[in-house]
């Protein structure tokens, strides 16, 4: 799944690095016109770049296949993907985004928690006032949730 909003924003990324992709193409042009490729570290640098920039489109590319959810298509009367969720521990308010790997990739929201994580599994479906248990290696927590609202 992939947000509305994440998804415009993996298209407009596509975008800036096919035009990366096109100024790294003139720079391995021009480096090559340096002469012997063996020594020449312009060059390398540049096809260094140019396999960072199609590891890059190829990462974000992956995302357009997604299932494009709406915000209006998201309740917010229980934890789901697409949902901003408050909880405290007894002690302090922690706020986590409750997304998936593009909004994560993107790194558009703190304390991103994707779907796939067993906080995630555990955690959706959830309504306010619920209360998990966890079981860490220091101890037992319990877990309130006290807000769900719509990723903004």
């Amino acid at each position: 799944m992939i947000y509305r909003n994440t998804y415009t924003l993996v298209i407009e990324r596509i975008r800036e690095i096919q035009a990366d992709i096109k100024q790294n193409s003139k720079d391995i042009k021009r480096a090559a016109d340096f002469g012997d490729l063996k020594e020449n570290a312009e060059y390398h640098a540049a096809k260094d770049n140019q396999a960072h920039l199609h590891n890059k489109m190829h990462r974000f590319e992956k995302h357009l296949d997604n299932e494009v959810v709406e915000p209006g298509s998201i309740k917010t009367d229980v934890v789901s993907f697409g949902t901003q969720v408050t909880y405290t521990d007894g002690e302090n308010p922690i706020t986590v985004a409750i997304a998936g790997a593009a909004e994560y990739e993107l790194d558009l929201y703190e304390n991103i928690v994707t779907t796939a994580s067993p906080f995630a599994q555990m955690i959706i479906g959830k309504k306010k006032g619920d209360t998990m248990t966890l079981d860490l290696p220091g101890g037992t927590k319990t877990l309130t949730i006290t807000d769900i609202q719509l990723l903004e």
